[in-house]
């Protein structure tokens, strides 16, 4: 139970620190002073344009950091949580299984929460895309994980913002989850993480940046 327990505060470690810590150096910060555009002219980001490019998203070191992290806490999560509840838990009558999942949904979602919110000047909500999508290989598995990545990231170019693209992940991930025999429980416990961003910023009248 002692290895289950590291195991688990090591997951922890790894979901619950602030994307904002992982900053190293000032490559990032030197990268929104002088942003690049790729393509020439034609590149450059109109005013008012709030939507995601994938070939701006995919060069940051930062997300894939964060789809790794997400892989790796989540896994922590998901192997040691039942056996530490079954150890824990004595009362009879108990569902271990709601139990497992709720304390399971509890530890993601504070995850996904330490993400979206930073304090910078102000209080404001980042889209934690990446992180989410690396949750996603355990909730519902590798292949609605995978095929939810590159589904999503094809509609991308149709879709205004950050929140547009959670929501129609969080409606699609589901639909996939069900059809490959994730599970019920999984696909819902899936679109709850995905869509609580855009639920928090239409909450407080936020856009996420």
């Amino acid at each position: 139970m002692t290895s289950d327990l590291l195991l688990l505060l090591l997951g922890l470690i790894l979901l619950w620190t602030p994307r904002g810590w992982l900053r190293f150096g000032n490559f990032e910060r030197s990268a929104r002073r002088k942003p690049k555009t790729h393509g020439g002219a034609n590149r450059d980001r109109m005013p008012g344009d709030s939507s995601l490019w994938a070939d701006e998203e995919f060069v940051r070191r930062r997300n894939w950091m964060d789809l790794a992290r997400a892989l790796a806490g989540g896994t922590a999560v998901m192997v040691t949580v039942p056996t530490l509840v079954e150890v824990w838990v004595q009362a009879p009558g108990v569902s271990l299984s709601k139990l497992v999942l709720g304390t399971q949904a509890a530890l993601l979602l504070t995850g996904v929460t330490i993400q979206l919110i930073r304090m910078e000047e102000r209080l404001t909500f980042f889209p934690p895309i990446f992180f989410i999508m690396g949750l996603s290989f355990l909730v519902v598995g590798r292949q609605a994980g995978m095929i939810g990545f590159f589904a999503i990231w094809a509609i991308n170019i149709v879709l205004p913002n950050a929140a547009a693209f959670l929501a129609t992940y969080a409606a699609g991930i589901v639909i996939l989850a069900i059809f490959l025999g994730s599970g019920v429980r999984g696909a819902l416990l899936m679109a709850a993480l995905a869509g609580f961003p855009p639920i928090v910023a239409v909450l407080f009248r936020r856009r996420l940046a």
